[in-house]
C-alpha cells in the first residue's frame, strides 16, 4: 500500500467514528472506544500462527478479540501498543481473560516469520498470538480493517521501517467489529477494560 492509501484509510475510519459518536448509539453506556454506526461482521482472515498453524478470526468466536497490526522491528509505536494491551489484559480477572484474545497481525511478513512474531508477542503475554502470512494475504486483511502501511527509511533490503495505522480493533463474541481505539486511547487501561467488560456482559 502507498502513502495515499494509508491516509485514505485513516480518513475513512475517522469519518465512520465521528458519525457513530454523533448518532449517540445505544444511550445508557458511553463507550470509550469509537463505535461504528452498526457493528459490521469483521473480516474472517486466514493467517499463519504459532507452529505454522492456520488461524482464522472465526476460531475465536465467543471471545472478545483485540486486533492490532504492527511489526516486530517497529522502534516505538508497536512495542508501546503491545505493552498497553498487556496492561489491559492483566487488569481483567482470570475468568475474563479466558474470554479475551489479543492478536497482532504483522505488516512485515518478509521479516516476521511465525517464529519471530510468536516470540515477540509472547514477550508481552504468553497468551497473545502473533500472525503472519503472504504479502498479498496480509495486504487484503489490512485493507479489510482500513489499515494502510508502506515502507520508509529503507537502508538495505533487511533494514527498513514501516509506517502504519496503530489502531486496535475490538471484535465482539459474535464476530462483529464493535469498537476502534486510536493509539492515544489504548493507554487508558481502565477505560478500555470497562468497554471489554461491557461487551463480555452482552451489552
Amino acid at each position: 500500500m502507498n502513502r495515499a492509501a494509508l491516509w485514505i484509510g485513516s480518513s475513512l475510519l475517522l469519518a465512520l467514528g465521528l458519525v457513530g459518536l454523533w448518532l449517540g448509539i445505544q444511550p445508557g453506556y458511553q463507550s470509550y472506544g469509537t463505535r461504528l454506526i452498526t457493528p459490521k461482521p469483521a473480516y474472517d482472515f486466514n493467517l499463519i500462527g504459532p507452529q505454522s498453524q492456520s488461524i482464522r478470526l472465526s476460531d475465536f468466536r465467543g471471545k472478545v478479540v483485540l486486533v492490532f497490526f504492527g511489526y516486530t522491528h517497529c522502534p516505538d509505536v508497536c512495542p508501546l501498543t503491545m505493552l498497553e494491551l498487556s496492561k489491559i489484559y492483566q487488569a481483567l480477572t482470570s475468568q475474563e481473560q479466558t474470554r479475551v484474545q489479543v492478536l497482532m497481525i504483522t505488516t512485515d511478513p518478509k521479516r516476521d516469520t511465525t517464529a519471530v512474531v510468536s516470540r515477540y508477542v509472547a514477550a508481552f503475554n504468553p497468551s497473545f498470538i502473533g500472525l503472519t502470512g503472504s504479502a498479498s494475504v496480509i495486504a487484503k486483511t489490512a485493507q479489510a480493517y482500513w489499515v494502510g502501511y508502506y515502507t520508509l527509511k529503507a537502508t538495505s533490503p533487511q533494514q527498513y521501517e514501516i509506517a502504519h495505522n496503530a489502531d486496535v480493533f475490538l471484535i465482539n463474541p459474535q464476530g462483529r467489529l464493535e469498537l476502534i481505539y486510536t493509539k492515544d486511547k489504548t493507554a487508558q487501561t481502565a477505560r478500555v477494560v470497562r468497554d471489554v467488560r461491557w461487551i463480555l456482559a452482552g451489552r
